[in-house]
């Protein structure tokens, strides 16, 4: 039976109703947008853990670099601690049996580091890997610091009793500094250098002789600065001779504070000039009282010149201006201490030399190491040296005496000219300043007058870093 169209009609409605209900639903892009939301949340969410995960990876890395850098330096610090030992005389263990190793000397604490270290003393050149006849030491330090371990193993040569081999500080260079050393203005140094610090040259100065920078230290050149590898500046270089460690021990000037030939001046040690432009201890050359200078104070001035001639003095301060001379007599050798700031009653920082204006400190025989400037300084009051417009008459300089201050801040500037060797806590050189390098410094040896000998002066001279997994003897994987 055929279904009557009007009913058709009325059943189709609601179908086409739908149908188009859902096309339009299907068409519409409301149903996208919970899913394209969470899509998005969901990487938004893996990029930014990648970005975590990479930072925290960075953090860690540079946490531990940090970390090695730390134990890399308290292991150092082992090796100056041992020097130190060496240097004064006073071995810091003892083995036993001779040569070989001593130690582990523990229980130092450096910067929240522990540090721990190994040593012996070796006699011959061969056994210390170099060809002349030496003694050296070798020290194996080890710093920790947190889970982080760095070890170090560094040898250290000086001179057998009696030997000719140098081996005392300027051994191998003429310029040492336990920090910076800088060059500014046309400033040249026509021999070696080494410092624990960075070697930095600017405006037109010249390092002319090998130089030695500190661990993890670097040497600075601007455009307009040289470096040449050797004293006549001729051999053009670009890289440092090498990182090394510079241990500078500190002055002991034993009993040269009240043991002393201070009590010549002006009696034997005269003075040529004018008497009333010198001072010494409070009082003028005419026996008059001087405020130019205070007790233990040597000041010359105007021309004036004086002779020194006996074997040990012991100064607070000395100053010369206007073309004063400091000389030593014929045949005489000279060694001038320093006394420390506080023993000179200083209160603030202090020049304890000062040579102005055309003035010079000459050995009679021209030798450097007939007169000796030996400074004690001071951990806590800052001390300088100053030479300071100081021209030459003849040859490369005037100047030529041994400088040894490791505690003091050392300055040349505006023409000054020095032959000799020098040693401070910082070198600072300006305005055309020179330093040549002199015969004889070389075999300067750091005196102790408590002692019947000189001790022996360890200059490291190799230093290298070890595995400290490593087992077995202490130099193991080194």
């Amino acid at each position: 039976m055929a279904i009557p169209s009007r009913l058709l009609d009325v059943l189709a409605t609601p179908v086409r109703r739908f149908t188009r209900a859902g096309c339009r639903r299907l068409a519409s892009e409301q149903g996208f947008a919970v899913p394209t939301v969470m899509l998005m949340t969901v990487a938004a969410l893996g990029m930014a853990g990648v970005a975590v995960t990479t930072s925290i990876q960075g953090q860690s890395g540079t946490v531990r670099d940090q970390g090695g850098k730390a134990a890399l330096s308290v292991a150092e610090s082992g090796v100056s601690q041992a020097l130190l030992h060496y240097n004064r005389g006073v071995p810091p263990c003892v083995p036993a049996v001779q040569g070989e190793w001593c130690g582990p000397v523990t229980g130092m604490s450096v910067n929240g580091g522990a540090v721990s270290y190994w040593a012996r003393v070796m006699g011959s050149g061969t056994e210390c890997g170099v060809a002349n006849e030496v003694e050296c030491v070798e020290v194996v330090s080890m710093g920790t610091v947190g889970e982080v371990t760095r070890r170090v193993d560094v040898l250290a040569a000086s001179l057998i009793d009696g030997g000719t081999t140098p081996g005392g500080p300027f051994a191998t260079a003429g310029v040492l500094s336990r920090e910076t050393i800088t060059l500014n203005s046309n400033a040249t140094i026509h021999t070696g250098t080494a410092t624990n610090g960075d070697l930095i040259l600017k405006s037109n100065a010249r390092q002319c002789g090998p130089a030695s920078v500190g661990i993890g230290k670097e040497m600075d050149l601007d455009d307009n600065a040289d470096y040449f590898a050797d004293a006549q500046c001729k051999t053009g270089a670009t890289d440092p001779a090498g990182q090394k460690e510079l241990v500078l021990p500190p002055i002991d000037q034993g009993s040269a504070a009240t043991e002393n030939d201070n009590g010549r001046l002006f009696s034997e040690d005269l003075i040529s000039g004018s008497k009333s432009d010198v001072c010494w201890n409070g009082k003028n050359g005419n026996g008059q009282t001087s405020s130019d200078c205070k007790t233990r104070e040597l000041v010359i001035n105007s021309n004036s010149a004086v002779t020194l001639g006996g074997e040990v003095y012991s100064f607070c301060k000395l100053k010369l201006d206007s073309n004063a001379i400091l000389l030593t007599a014929p045949g005489a050798s000279v060694t001038i201490y320093f006394d420390s700031p506080e023993n000179c009653k200083y209160s603030s920082r202090v020049n304890q030399l000062e040579l102005l204006s055309n003035t010079r400190i000459t050995s009679a025989s021209g030798t450097p190491i007939d007169i000796l400037l030996l400074f004690v300084g001071s951990e806590t009051i800052e001390t300088g040296i100053l030479l300071e417009s100081n021209t030459t008459v003849n040859g490369p300089c005037d100047q030529n005496f041994v400088i040894y201050a490791p505690l003091s801040d050392v300055l040349l500037n505006s023409n000054s000219r020095f032959c000799g060797g020098i040693a401070g806590n910082s070198v600072h050189l300006d305005s055309n300043a020179q330093i040549w390098s002199a015969s004889g410094t070389e075999s300067f040896q750091l005196p102790n007058v408590d002692l019947p000998e000189t001790a022996a002066h360890y200059t490291p001279y190799r230093f290298v870093e070890c595995n400290p997994a490593s087992t077995g003897a202490p130099n193991a994987g080194c």
